[in-house]
């Protein structure tokens, strides 16, 4: 908007003053028509409808679709080329500034435009088997029903169980992306482009009959996906449920959770336990969905460039919103329910070099009724097996099961699993020993050659696996392939070696001694649950870490962590060269010390 002269800095002046003025909507929307430039006016207009509605003005989704569909219909071609694209570019930042209108706009453009759907109803989710994951023990409650993995892959033709006619007819299956089912989409995709983009298939999994749910869809970039799980608690001490890490509110998802509170009564808590985008983004259609729950966040939370109010940023306003509270630095009292429950928190952070502009922090819970503890991103478990969500759609595990650019397609149960082991190395490490990368004119030209180009990216697989790619998979599996939680390399490496001392150790001391009685980790992605206790989670940090300060430290390093998974120094080279060259432009503070 500063540079559209001040005309539309006028309109834009009492946009702060005014957010629940529809009228200020339509005015800028108008602006627009009189002014080239106030294209941008138009945008600012859509997010101030979008709020009008969400704080009950009528006429707020009218005025955001208007305003929105004016920026791709009105004096384009006026503009010129260089104009449109300058447009475009700063469209590309004003979409990451303002999460929160991009959020709201697109969904109500998408949603006035194409006609609301239905929420998908109990019996249309239930239709859908291939939705639904096994429980842990025990009966399954309700229509909870049975999949697998190998469920999957049979399912799409890539089981060796195939009949041959059969397998020849779907040998060509991985050149059409599958069709998004009308309850698994997600119109809000464009406030942060990554993949599945609107494709958010939901699976179901009951860990403990009658007591605790996860609900996984998956999420990431190139291919790369991994499951995205929240967790929902149920409640004793009241009705009610918890919710732990929303996931994004699709029609599937919300019928799902609307039979859980027919049984076991309404959502009461939705908690953000942390300050990543990936995870806050779905947290404000959540709680629209659920308009009677609290929302308790993690502290930290930032936007960029600009630090805005988290109710500009498309959470809930008024008593609804609410900080958790370090210890000792007042602020909100938890619920009394939780006490009542059992249910504890501890905060890592916020840390970083600028707290109040870019931290990180991650909030871990513990349900003492049933020795589980929750955590986002800190730990993880790398399964061996593939995640039944990710073989819903198995094109991505096709992808990476190549060896390099021009390889032959293969579609076998054993190239899917190669596929996901390899996913699991990019997602970790970003670029490992695994693979030797190629130069740009060597991957340009083997594009042209690729038998993948229906897979997409034009065929282009910039790598290729080097012989002994799966002694790094193998690293993240541990001694005899057993297992095991292992702290999150990219954290590892660019966040918490920065704060060992000060945070991270005085953090896993107090879980270990508060939560001695564990017995289940929940993390947000890759496997869960996770049979561990405290000692596996604190033996995890010891790996990474070493021994905590204090007087046994020295007996620690003779005795060592219990063995598990333990990344090879040189998976850790490309995501070490970046810590180094970030500190070396202040961008992060230098490393405390090295991990592994």
């Amino acid at each position: 908007a500063a540079g559209g002269g001040p005309r539309v800095a006028a309109a834009l002046a009492p946009a702060s003053a005014a957010l629940g003025d529809v009228s200020l909507a339509e005015a800028l929307a108008a602006e627009e028509a009189r002014h080239p430039s106030a294209l941008l006016a138009a945008a600012v207009g859509a997010a101030v409808g979008v709020v009008a509605l969400g704080r009950g003005g009528g006429g707020g989704g009218r005025c955001a679709a208007s305003a929105m569909l004016a920026l791709g219909r009105r004096r384009v071609r006026r503009m010129g080329i260089l104009a449109v694209v300058l447009l475009a570019a700063v469209a590309g930042v004003a979409t990451f500034a303002a999460l929160s209108a991009v959020h709201s706009a697109s969904s109500f453009v998408l949603r006035v435009g194409l006609g609301r759907r239905p929420a998908a109803s109990p019996t249309a989710a239930a239709a859908s088997p291939s939705r639904l994951t096994p429980s842990l023990g025990g009966p399954a409650e309700g229509r909870i029903r049975e999949a697998s993995a190998a469920t999957q892959a049979a399912a799409f033709g890539f089981g060796a169980e195939a009949p041959e006619a059969e397998a020849e007819e779907k040998a060509d299956w991985w050149r059409t992306p599958k069709a998004t089912p009308s309850e698994s989409r997600w119109d809000l995709w464009p406030a942060l482009p990554i993949a599945p983009f609107d494709r958010r298939v939901t699976m179901m999994r009951e860990v403990i009959p009658g007591e605790m749910w996860t609900f996984e869809q998956k999420q990431g970039i190139l291919y790369v996906h991994v499951p995205i799980r929240m967790t929902v608690y149920r409640m004793q001490s009241r009705r009610g449920l918890f919710v732990y890490a929303p996931v994004a509110p699709t029609d599937e998802l919300v019928a799902m959770l609307r039979e859980l509170e027919e049984r076991h009564g309404e959502v009461a808590y939705i908690v953000l336990p942390t300050v990543a985008v990936e995870h806050k983004y779905f947290v404000g259609p959540f709680a629209r969905a659920f308009r009677k729950a609290e929302v308790w966040v993690c502290p930290g939370q930032f936007s960029v460039p600009v630090q805005l109010p988290l109710v500009l940023l498309g959470f809930p306003g008024g008593e609804r919103l609410r900080i958790l509270p370090l210890a000792g630095a007042g602020g909100w009292e938890p619920p009394e329910d939780w006490a009542r429950e059992g249910i504890e928190y501890r905060i890592l952070g916020p840390i970083g070099k600028d707290v109040a502009n870019g931290a990180f922090a991650e909030v871990a819970f513990y349900l003492r009724r049933l020795k589980t503890m929750l955590v986002t991103d800190l730990l993880v478990s790398v399964p061996t097996e593939i995640p039944a969500i990710i073989a819903e759609d198995p094109r991505a595990l096709v992808f990476h099961a190549r060896d390099g650019p021009t390889s032959a397609i293969e579609t076998s149960p054993e190239a899917m699993s190669r596929g996901w082991r390899r996913i699991a190395l990019f997602a970790l490490f970003f670029q490992s020993s695994a693979i030797d990368a190629q130069p740009v004119a060597d991957a340009v030209r083997d594009a042209f050659a690729s038998q993948a180009k229906d897979l997409g990216w034009g065929g282009l697989l910039p790598w290729t696996f080097v012989k002994q790619w799966e002694s790094s998979f193998a690293s993240l599996r541990g001694p005899l392939g057993m297992g095991g939680l292992v702290v999150a390399p990219i954290l590892s490496e660019l966040i918490l070696n920065r704060y060992v001392t000060s945070d991270v150790w005085p953090f896993v001391e107090d879980i270990s001694r508060s939560w001695w009685d564990m017995e289940r980790v929940i993390p947000a992605h890759f496997e869960g649950p996770v049979s561990a206790r405290a000692s596996d989670v604190r033996d995890a940090f010891r790996r990474a870490f070493g021994e905590p300060p204090g007087p046994l430290q020295g007996l620690g390093r003779i005795f060592g962590p219990w063995p598990g998974p333990r990344p090879k120094l040189e998976d850790l080279s490309y995501l070490r060269n970046a810590s180094d060259f970030l500190a070396g432009l202040g961008i992060i503070n230098p490393a405390e010390l090295t991990t592994y």
